[in-house]
C-alpha cells in the first residue's frame, strides 16, 4: 500500500532534484536561498502588525522588565 502524500513528495523532491542536475551542491543553495528569503517575509510581516491603543489608554512608562539581582555582601 503506497501513501499518496509520501508519493507526492518523493516525486516533487525528484523534479528538484531533476531541476538542478542532481548537484546536491546546487540544490542546498537553493534551500538556503529559500529560508532565507522566508525568514525575511516573515520579520517584514511581523514589522507592520503594531498595536494601537484604544481612547485614552495609557501606555506603560516600562515596556521592558529590568533583573534586579541580589546584593552580596561580604563579611
Amino acid at each position: 500500500m503506497i501513501d499518496t502524500i509520501v508519493q507526492e513528495v518523493r516525486d516533487i523532491r525528484a523534479s528538484i532534484a531533476e531541476q538542478f542536475g542532481f548537484d546536491r551542491t546546487r540544490i542546498i543553495a537553493w534551500a538556503r536561498a529559500q529560508t532565507t528569503a522566508r525568514k525575511a517575509a516573515l520579520s517584514k510581516s511581523k514589522v507592520n502588525k503594531t498595536l494601537k491603543t484604544t481612547g485614552n489608554a495609557k501606555k506603560p512608562a516600562v515596556t521592558q522588565k529590568r533583573r534586579v539581582r541580589p546584593v552580596r555582601v561580604s563579611v
